[in-house]
């Protein structure tokens, strides 16, 4: 198995047990950070929206909730939190979101679909990433919008320090990019908005996050405020960018 597919496997198997854990979406939970995303986006009746990565649809059900006369969809290579999603989604009498599982790697519609793609804290798992970004490209219409919020490396990091960390969870990381990085790889797509915000958070407990911690200076855990106590190591600061890109 080549380097992308076992990146695509180590993700789907890690977040159909993460995603399922309400530990864990505790965690990647921010209502604050949802509110921003929704702010910087406006869906309009009749329009389609796209969530990659959606996971138990964070972003997707507000989204069909805000505007019911718009088609959100959400995929994810977590087939099971996609089930649930679906048995949600029923539950609810949301007619007009609708989920599906994908391999990672290929999108299953055709191009220029949508008026709308959103994908939060997914990117960084995604392989190929210059591909990936022409595929998520050529799925926009003219005119479209594609709204990214993901980490993003420190300017200084530029030998993959935290990229080692996240590495540790097997969940298919592969890496952080910073804005200038992710406007390159966009470039079809026109950069309208920039929108930094923050998160934190604490790595599960492993020795090999200590050990990592114990080799860097202290110039490079200041980077991401990174600490341990009580055998837990801690990211205290990452930014977040919330890209808002339009389709020229």
């Amino acid at each position: 198995m080549n380097d992308h597919l076992t990146a695509v496997a180590q993700a789907r198997t890690s977040f159909d047990r993460l995603l399922q854990q309400e530990k864990y979406a505790a965690l990647i939970r921010d209502d604050g950070h949802l509110e921003l995303l929704l702010g910087m986006i406006d869906l309009q009746p009749g329009q389609r929206a796209l969530d990659i990565g959606t996971g138990t649809g964070y972003l997707a059900f507000p989204l069909a909730q805000l505007q019911p006369q718009a088609q959100v969809h959400g995929i994810d290579i977590a087939e099971n939190v996609i089930r649930r999603n679906v048995e949600a989604a029923a539950r609810q009498g949301l007619g007009n979101l609708h989920f599906a599982a994908f391999d990672g790697l290929c999108y299953p519609f055709p191009a220029q679909s949508f008026d709308l793609i959103v994908t939060r804290y997914a990117l960084h798992h995604f392989p190929q990433m210059e591909q990936t970004a022409q595929a998520i490209a050529a799925l926009l219409k003219p005119g479209g919008k594609l709204l990214i919020a993901d980490p993003l490396h420190h300017p200084e990091d530029q030998h993959g320090v935290i990229d080692r960390f996240m590495a540790v969870k097997a969940d298919g990381h592969m890496r952080f990019y910073d804005v200038p990085e992710l406007e390159a790889l966009f470039s079809p797509l026109k950069l309208e908005r920039t929108v930094f915000s923050t998160m934190r958070f604490p790595f599960p407990p492993k020795p090999e996050y200590a050990i990592l911690l114990q080799n860097l200076t202290p110039e490079q855990k200041s980077w991401y405020a990174l600490s341990e106590k009580d055998g837990i190591v801690r990211v205290g600061h990452i930014s977040v960018g919330n890209l808002l890109f339009t389709k020229v």
